[in-house]
């Protein structure tokens, strides 16, 4: 482990994205110092979800009931307002967030060779193009699915890997975070139905 990257290194990556057991300084460092880091955050209002078997680890909102939001008139220190805002997920990127789950689910089940989940942009177009029957525009509809991909990398799920051929994507295993196998059927099943209250969220850095 580099001595140079402490754990101020640390938090700020953590602030920007995930940390994997790839990151071997970065991870190695949470390890050594993981209370001194988690103390950190709870300050915030923020808590670290680390998972060594996955290897990876992100920061999320604490949780706080709703009880205890609507007593915290009658306790010494009003509730912290939240770091991380949530975004609403579109229809289409929901569908996305669901096929790349279900992608790493099969990867994982297939037992396929190597450790990361790999799709070229051609892969990610095609798996996306069915769910836009009524757009003819093959042109604009890999503009709006290249604009999904997009978003995906810049919420850390998607990471490109390659430029070469419109890029390779390596898909993160934060995903498995965000989308875990009981609430993917749910949602899963909401799409099917095309439900009014398909509506997931995300959190994202607010800082």
């Amino acid at each position: 482990m580099n001595p140079a990257i402490t754990h101020r290194h640390v938090i700020v990556r953590l602030l920007n994205g995930p940390i994997y057991q790839e990151d071997m300084d970065l991870w190695g460092r949470l390890g050594a110092e993981w209370d001194r880091i988690k103390n950190h955050f709870f300050e915030m209002g923020l808590e670290v979800a680390r998972d060594d078997s996955a290897g990876y680890a992100y920061v999320r909102q604490a949780d706080e009931t709703q009880e205890e939001l609507e007593d915290w008139e009658d306790a010494s220190v009003a509730p912290l307002p939240r770091v991380l805002r949530r975004a609403r997920l579109t229809y289409h990127q929901t569908i996305f967030m669901v096929l790349l789950r279900e992608e790493l689910l099969r990867f994982e089940q297939d037992q396929e060779e190597g450790d990361h989940l790999y799709r070229s942009a051609m892969d990610l177009r095609e798996i996306m193009t069915p769910y836009y029957p009524e757009m003819h525009d093959e042109k604009k509809v890999h503009r709006q699915i290249s604009g999904i991909i997009s978003k995906f990398e810049e919420w850390g799920i998607l990471k490109k890997v390659r430029d070469k051929d419109e890029g390779l994507y390596r898909i993160e295993r934060i995903i498995k975070a965000k989308l875990p196998p009981e609430k993917l059927v749910d949602v899963r099943d909401q799409i099917r139905r095309r439900s009014p209250e398909l509506e997931e969220e995300i959190e994202e850095d607010d800082i």
